[in-house]
């Protein structure tokens, strides 16, 4: 058994002691209880309003993708039509920030290319959000690069592309060094077009395909094609 020691002795045997210590307490306290009762209903405020906020926000995300989903019905194939823009254009000042509201962006992007309306669409790709993923930044900066060979302008179709060309990988990336090389042939710079023809052969390509990705370096370079090294 714990030995009782002389203090707590006289604790037990003095109850009226145990009682004053415990109103100096709360004495002590008293200046302080005030705070501490604001500081906890600031907390229990800020709990609630989280709460009420993500309730909210769920009910707003799931309300926008049950608009886009019902849009995306009336629209045969991915039929572009006026109705279904100005629809994606109401989704998206409804609902911003949603995911579904992000999905009408470029949807309503990828129509306005559709309908052959080249300068809005590049302005509704120019204004999504990039920094995402490598998949979405290069999916904006490739739509970007053909709404701007729609509109005749090469040099900045090649431009908006270069960059994606170095998050790519594979067979997609090959496919983006020969869209590149051929813009800026279009653009009139065959001399930037070079290196991704080399790319394509250092690949190697197809067989089939050699001999046209030589005679590109050949013509862009003033060289005769036996001059190219042969790939084995």
């Amino acid at each position: 058994m714990a030995r009782i020691t002389s203090r707590r002795r006289k604790l037990l045997e003095e109850p009226e002691e145990v009682l004053n210590l415990a109103q100096r307490l709360l004495e002590h306290l008293k200046g302080y209880w005030k705070w501490l009762l604001a500081g906890g209903i600031v907390v229990a405020v800020a709990l609630g309003a989280w709460g009420i906020n993500s309730k909210l926000q769920a009910g707003k995300e799931e309300k926008a993708g049950a608009a886009l989903a019902q849009l995306r019905a009336k629209l045969p194939a991915g039929e572009a039509n006026a109705e279904a823009l100005k629809a994606l254009e109401e989704l998206i000042r409804d609902y911003p920030g949603t995911p579904a509201s992000r999905e009408a962006e470029i949807l309503r992007a990828h129509l306005l290319y559709q309908t052959q309306q080249y300068a809005e669409a590049a302005k509704a790709y120019e204004s999504l959000q990039k920094g995402r993923d490598p998949g979405w930044d290069t999916l904006v900066a490739e739509s970007l690069s053909y709404c701007y060979e729609a509109l005749g302008d090469f040099k900045k179709a090649a431009a908006v592309l270069k960059p994606a060309t170095e998050k790519t990988f594979g067979g997609f990336q090959s496919d983006l060094w020969l869209r590149l090389a051929w813009l800026y042939e279009k653009a009139g710079e065959p001399q930037e077009a070079v290196p991704y023809w080399r790319k394509l052969l250092d690949q190697p390509p197809r067989h089939s395909f050699v001999p046209y990705l030589k005679e590109k370096v050949a013509a862009a370079e003033g060289l005769p094609n036996t001059k190219l090294p042969s790939k084995k």
